[in-house]
C-alpha cells in the first residue's frame, strides 16, 4: 500500500510541475490549430493566422497593455 501511495504522489508531483502557464498556453494553441486543420482554403489560412501568437509574443503583448487600475 505504501508503494502505491509513493508512486501516486510522485506522478502527481511530475504532472503538476509540467503544467506551468507556458504549457497550458501552448496546449490551448495546439488544440486551436488542430481545429483550423479541419477547415479548407482561405478559412483555414485565416484560422491559423488567428490561432494565436507564441507564448513569448503573448507575454510581450500583455506587458504593453496599459493597466486600468
Amino acid at each position: 500500500m505504501k508503494i502505491i501511495t509513493l508512486i501516486f504522489t510522485l506522478l502527481l508531483i511530475v504532472t503538476a510541475s509540467s503544467c506551468g502557464p507556458r504549457n497550458v498556453y501552448d496546449g490551448i494553441r495546439y488544440n486551436r490549430e488542430m481545429e483550423c486543420q479541419k477547415l479548407q482554403g482561405l478559412d483555414q489560412s485565416e484560422c491559423l493566422r488567428r490561432s494565436g501568437m507564441s507564448y513569448d509574443e503573448y507575454q510581450r503583448h500583455l506587458k504593453e497593455q496599459p493597466k486600468d487600475r
